[in-house]
Order: C-alpha cells, then structure tokens, then sequence
C-alpha cells in the first residue's frame, strides 16, 4: 500500500544532527498511553505494544500509562503486566487533569527520539503497526506520524451510535484519501512525533490535543505523514450521547483553534473542496448508517448550541468512552477492509 504524504514547505523543524542519528544510530521510541478507567481495554492495547515487532533500526524502551487519577482496576492491571517486561510502567496523577495534562507529563519525562501515544481503547491491527508506523521518522524531516486508524464493522446491529460511528469513519477515510492534511486529517488516537517537535511543545487545557499539535505542526511549516498502513483498529462509541459529546466536542475544540492558529489556516488550507459531494456519496453508498450519522451528528449540534459540558472541554477532562474493537479474528494481522457495511 502506498503511503499517503503530504507537507507545507515552510521549514524544517530537525536540526542536522538530528536528521544524521535517524538515519543511522538505532533510534529510541517511547510509547504513551493516557488512561481514565479503562479497566476493560487496558491489557490488550498493552498486550499488543508488547509483542510489537522492533527491527534494527528503531528499540521500544518504555511503554508508559499515565492514568489519570483511575478508580477502576486500570492501574492494577498496569502493575500486573509491567511485572512481566520491565518497559512497563505506571505513573498515576492523585487527581484528575485531563489528556493534555498527561500529554505535556510525557513530553517532560521522555528523551526518546520518537514518542507515540495511543489511546486505551484502540488495539494495534498486527505486530508491525508500530514499525509501519515509526519508519516514516528516517526521514530526518519528519515531525508528526498520524495511524492509519480503522473503525471495524459492525455487522447487523439495532445501535444508532455504532451504525453512525461506522459511517463517520468511511467518510472520514474517503476525505484523507482526497486530501490528507486538512481539518478531517485530526485524530489523536494514535500519534507519533519527533523529539525535536515534541520538545518545543506545551499543550494548552483549553484546546484539543490532536488538533493543537497537528494545527502547530502545519503552522511551522513541518512535515506531517498519515501513514494509512500503520493500521490501528479502535471501536464505535457506546451510545448516541457518546457520538454526540465526541462531535460537540470537536465544534467547540475547532473554535477555540480557529482563534489560537487563526481563521485563515483553519478555514482556507484546511478545508475540503467538494465535501458534501463526499458526503451524498457516501450515504448513497451505506443509507441506514448514513441515516444514523445524520440523526447523531443533528443531536451533537444542538447540543453544542446548547453548550452541554463546555466547562468540562475547558478544563480538558471530557472523556468519552468508545468500545474496544471486538471480533478482529484475521483481520487484525490482514490488514484493513474498508469493503461496504450492510446497511
């Protein structure tokens, strides 16, 4: 499969040394996994990090979860695997701070080359998702690596928020297709950056992690990579309450960007040429999921409007919960299907 790469040459964000010991000398990597009870993903996100393949180019040397201030058996299970490979580790915060907190926590305690963070509830697709992932880094200009993220389908399901989520992500796949840095490109699900990008970072709480470290990345003119066959699976939210709260979520992050980074790069270089023609397309193509998207994605506006929970996306500590992927069996280790969903 051929990567999908583009940048804005602007600069370059690696100094020279740095680009001759990506290129030569075995290259570090952190992994990051930022937690909030997620007792019922945990040890297979870990799982999966652990038996990641490493080649000779690039050595995992730590797998950090930072939990943030969990009360469910996250943190034992952490302690139960990093019993068993000594690259796991634990660092609990006593209170709770938010995602953007623990980002900023990482970014202070690594010196890795390349740190990836990835979220508890996504599962890696087979051993080499990170090594397809972390490769793009020989090239000494790269700064920020996005996954290539699949949602799996669902099958025949009564669940709106699970037809909708699956709709969301075809469109969303269909978009980056076209164009792969744009507003739709954003996901932080599974992000890998460089250490001389992630070293001039400090996350603000009251803007969105993916987008404010895409936004700066675009803004300085460094080189960003999807790598669409770094494939990471990561499942549909639980309930409609939950698709809406990750849209409304989005709106109200989306603004707060738009006067951080300014109207012009948000709304001129990245937006989408033709996109509700991608759009109609796409419900012609999957109608009932398409249908639910519609319904999901009104009830998010509304509650936008509404400004439901906007205290919370202040402070940067709205989570919401998705399943983890179920049923994977041999696709997990295939590659991604994005073959139609029976609607």
């Amino acid at each position: 499969m051929v990567e999908r790469v583009e940048s804005i040459n602007r600069g370059t964000i690696l100094s020279d040394k740095t680009e001759e010991r990506l290129r030569g000398a075995v290259v570090t990597v952190d992994v990051v996994i930022p937690a909030f009870n997620e007792g019922s993903c945990i040890r297979g996100v870990l799982q999966d990090v652990v038996m990641a393949r490493q080649d000779e180019w690039f050595q995992i040397q730590n797998i950090y979860v930072i939990s943030d201030a969990s009360t469910d058996q996250t943190d034992d299970i952490v302690q139960e695997m990093a019993a068993r490979d000594r690259r796991v580790k634990l660092l609990r915060k006593q209170e709770r701070k938010g995602k953007q907190n623990s980002i900023n926590l990482a970014f202070s305690i690594t010196n890795a080359d390349v740190i990836v963070f990835i979220d508890a509830d996504v599962r890696l697709a087979g051993e080499d998702s990170i090594t397809k992932l972390v490769q793009h880094f020989r090239d000494g200009n790269v700064a920020v690596v996005q996954g290539g993220l699949v949602r799996p389908r669902p099958g025949f399901t009564l669940n709106p928020a699970k037809q909708a989520a699956y709709f969301d992500w075809v469109l969303v796949d269909k978009v980056r297709r076209r164009k792969s840095i744009s507003w739709w490109s954003i996901d932080g699900r599974v992000m890998a950056l460089s250490r001389d990008f992630y070293k001039h970072l400090v996350l603000l709480l009251s803007l969105a992690d993916d987008q404010f470290i895409f936004y700066s990345c675009i803004q300085q003119g460094c080189r960003f990579v999807w790598a669409d066959s770094a494939i990471f699976y990561y499942g549909p939210p639980k309930s409609i309450a939950d698709f809406s709260h990750q849209w409304s979520r989005y709106f109200f992050y989306t603004g707060k960007s738009r006067q951080y980074f300014g109207k012009e790069l948000i709304d001129r270089d990245m937006s989408v040429p033709g996109l509700w023609r991608t759009i109609l397309s796409s419900l012609l193509c999957h109608p009932l999921c398409g249908l639910m998207w519609v319904l999901c994605y009104t009830i998010s506006k509304v509650e936008f409007m509404l400004r439901v929970d906007f205290e919370k996306y202040e402070h940067g500590f709205f989570w919401t919960k998705s399943e983890p992927p179920k049923n994977l069996g041999q696709g997990r280790h295939a590659g991604k299907d994005t073959s139609g969903i029976q609607s």
